[in-house]
């Protein structure tokens, strides 16, 4: 897990390198931050079954992906995972790690 969440923060920050170095040579980029989407992966993974509110389809999510083109160098185009981020960011990262790590151990036990 410690590995996924040290990609994503090299993603978002080369991609941050990348928006400021290209933006002067009118080269958008951007970095879009999904949250889970149902797909054959996330069920596996996180025991996603059907698509809801917070774990739309795949042409939903591209839907709003393909919606915030252009718009900053980040960004979270499915507005249901917005409020979610929103709320996470509330809490204490501590809180959030331990939640995170329950949740990777009861899947553990479970397969």
């Amino acid at each position: 897990m410690g590995c996924i969440v040290l990609l994503r923060e090299y993603i978002d920050q080369f991609s941050r390198c990348l928006y400021d170095e290209y933006k002067q040579h009118g080269i958008d980029v951007q970095c879009q931050v999904p949250l889970y989407v149902k797909t054959k992966m996330t069920s596996r993974v996180a025991s996603i079954e059907k698509s809801s509110l917070f774990s739309p389809t795949p042409e939903k999510y591209a839907k709003a992906g393909v919606a915030q083109i252009g718009y900053g160098w980040r960004s979270m185009p499915y507005w249901p995972h917005s409020i979610q981020w929103w709320f996470a960011s509330l809490l204490p990262q501590s809180l959030l790690d331990a939640w995170r790590l329950s949740i990777a151990l009861n899947r553990r036990i479970k397969t």
